[in-house]
């Protein structure tokens, strides 16, 4: 995906974030905290996967972008998933590893 692209498939998964935690006490000290965020990179879809049941299985909540297909990419194909609002090192524990894009 070019760079526009990762950009939109970012903010779409941050708006499905918000979405799905709006009203909860995360998501408020997260916008409080000034609705801090990191990007970061994985090798692949599996990968994507994986970090995204990794996120459900510890109790994070989790926002996978599946695209429209309209533009770079398939219909369906997930590009992109939020994992948060919730504690840094919750968070932390999970993405650690991966590499900042």
């Amino acid at each position: 995906m070019g760079r526009g692209k990762i950009a939109a498939q970012v903010a779409h998964a941050a708006f499905l974030a918000v979405l799905a935690t709006q009203g909860g006490s995360d998501c408020a000290a997260w916008l409080a905290a000034g609705q801090p965020k990191v990007v970061l990179r994985v090798g692949s879809e599996e990968d994507l996967s994986r970090i995204a049941n990794a996120g459900l299985t510890a109790g994070l909540p989790v926002a996978v972008v599946q695209d429209a297909g309209r533009t770079q990419v398939p219909p369906g194909t997930p590009t992109c998933c939020a994992v948060g609002p919730a504690a840094s090192t919750r968070v932390d524990q999970l993405t650690g590893g991966l590499s900042l894009l």
